[in-house]
């Protein structure tokens, strides 16, 4: 097994000779199989375990069993007690997450910069890979759990827990059992106890097939990672990505991997889906609230609403601020209808037909409005079905007290719009600040 982690140390150069390593120790077989395997390989070893109090007794049991391993084997220890049931209640998360954000946390806190090691293995890696493929996934979550990711390093990842056991047998050393891992409550559980011994029946050499394959397919992935990242760099351009030129399949679904990422999106199949289909025909997808993709001629470009705009008052006289842009009005007396097309009157008040304070906004939910020259009331947003998504909340909605009576693009309601008996009009322009 030492064998087996020291070459795992320099292909995936997790650590220097000698060098120093926080181990994250649990008190299981595989974290204690982990500190003193690095120990004899004589790398510079503190440990450091987090007590999540989830398991009353036995959450102490584990911390002290901890303790004493490293006073035995003369390794700097350092335990720290997290609240991860007040943290989840105050977070709204679950208590797996919870845990493991409270624990990467103190983790490298404690580590200062330097590698924090964890205890996965080969065995935790397959496990890692059914769970994903039962979930769908590409080629990364087909190789499970990387070796190396960021500052985290995971020296026995080509170790299974039979190899672990014997270790430390030959050593006289014991450990501690989480008795909820041998429980099948949970999607990980039921594959660890039930689906892997299925399939050991199958091929008893399932564990060393797959450490051959995952290899492969790391070195795939990572061919496809780096072509991903160049064509997702070079797309780039003014606030847009160009893709229209992009031929290979493989690195395109990577590079809209990324752009998703770039968004705030989780990528899924489906997301990247959609996205070549609108890179092809053109059009737009809304993967998360308030976050839009929007393609024309292979182009993307991500299109996020505007903020949140306060109301703001108007008489319509002169010029008014609001929402980044400027509400101005131009006075037409002697006014002649005929003069002026149906596209023009759309922002042409009856002068008449004004009176009171004004609001300038957004437009509000599913609020209507009857236009003039329409027989029925349209709904503001479908009005505005051709704005992109993005920008349909920066649009002038203008409110006289009865609600919309003009909406930028789509014209003047019917109420205040003019007709062939208007003698004095106001015009209203507007310009970005």
């Amino acid at each position: 097994m030492l064998t087996k982690i020291r070459a795992a140390i320099e292909e995936y150069k997790m650590l220097p000779t000698g060098g120093r390593v926080l181990v994250a120790l649990s008190g299981g077989a595989d974290s204690t199989a982990l500190v003193l395997s690095l120990k004899e390989l004589g790398y510079r070893v503190r440990a450091m375990h987090i007590n999540h109090n989830l398991r009353g007794g036995d959450s102490l049991r584990d911390q002290s069993f901890c303790e004493e391993l490293c006073r035995r084997y003369e390794i700097p220890f350092r335990a720290e007690s997290v609240d991860v049931k007040g943290y989840c209640a105050e977070k709204k998360v679950s208590l797996e997450t919870g845990a493991r954000e409270l624990r990467y946390k103190a983790l490298f806190e404690e580590a200062g910069g330097e590698p924090v090691a964890t205890a996965h293995t080969l065995s935790d890696c397959l496990e890692t890979a059914i769970f994903n493929l039962t979930r769908g996934c590409g080629i990364k979550g087909i190789c499970g759990i990387p070796p190396v990711r960021g500052k985290i390093i995971r020296p026995l990842i080509d170790c299974t827990r039979d190899e672990i056991e014997s270790f430390l047998r030959e050593r006289g050393v014991g450990w501690v059992t989480d008795s909820t891992n041998l429980v099948d409550g949970c999607s990980r559980n039921i594959i660890r106890l039930n689906v892997i011994p299925e399939l050991l029946r199958i091929n008893p050499g399932l564990l060393s097939s797959f450490s051959g394959t995952v290899k492969a397919l790391r070195e795939a992935e990572g061919y496809i990672s780096e072509s991903s990242r160049r064509l997702f760099d070079e797309s780039r351009a003014e606030g847009e990505y160009d893709f229209s030129e992009a031929c290979d399949d493989a690195s395109l679904s990577g590079a809209l991997a990324l752009l998703l990422k770039e968004a705030g999106v989780e990528p899924s199949y489906l997301r990247i889906c959609d996205l070549k289909r609108i890179i092809s025909e053109g059009g737009a997808i809304n993967p998360k609230k308030g976050v839009y993709l929007r393609a024309e001629r292979g182009k993307i470009r991500i299109e996020r609403p505007r903020e949140a705009f306060e109301p703001v008052k108007t008489s319509l006289r002169g010029e008014t601020r609001a929402m980044g842009k400027i509400i101005g009005v131009t006075k037409i007396s002697h006014f002649d209808i005929s003069r002026f097309n149906k596209s023009a009157l759309r922002y042409f008040f009856d002068e008449a037909k004004m009176a009171g304070e004004y609001t300038v906004r957004p437009y509000s939910g599913n609020e209507r409005i009857k236009l003039a020259g329409r027989e029925h009331s349209f709904v503001v947003k479908k009005l505005l079905a051709e704005v992109p998504p993005g920008e349909r909340k920066g649009r002038i909605v203008i409110d006289d007290g009865f609600g919309a009576v003009f909406v930028e693009g789509a014209g003047v309601a019917e109420r205040a719009a003019c007709s062939e008996s208007t003698r004095s009009a106001i015009k209203i322009y507007i310009k970005d600040i």
